[in-house]
């Protein structure tokens, strides 16, 4: 059922008054992780404690994929972000 939504990853979604981009999909945790698009806009790449590339996302939030009540259903978080769609942006490049 969730495989359908990785052809989502990097879309627009107005989400409770903000607007987010589906950054992953997690099957093992059943989860979906979005960012705000200004964070997903704004990434900086930061070294850890060892040296190692890494990028920090303050701001993402993880959603439950399935409905608990009804595992073949969305939850009602998704079908909220999934009701919230934008149409792709231009890149302004013609």
């Amino acid at each position: 059922m969730h495989t359908q939504l990785t052809k989502l990853i990097g879309q627009r979604f107005l989400f409770r008054g903000k607007v987010w981009l589906i950054v992953e999909i997690l099957r093992e945790e059943d989860a979906l992780v979005i960012a705000p698009e200004q964070a997903a806009q704004n990434q900086r790449i930061q070294a850890d404690q060892y040296g190692n590339a890494t990028r920090r996302c303050d701001h993402c939030k993880t959603l439950p994929l399935s409905n608990s009540d009804n595992p073949d259903e969305y939850s009602t978080e998704v079908m909220e972000l999934l009701g919230g769609r934008l149409p792709e942006q231009s890149s302004g490049q013609d």
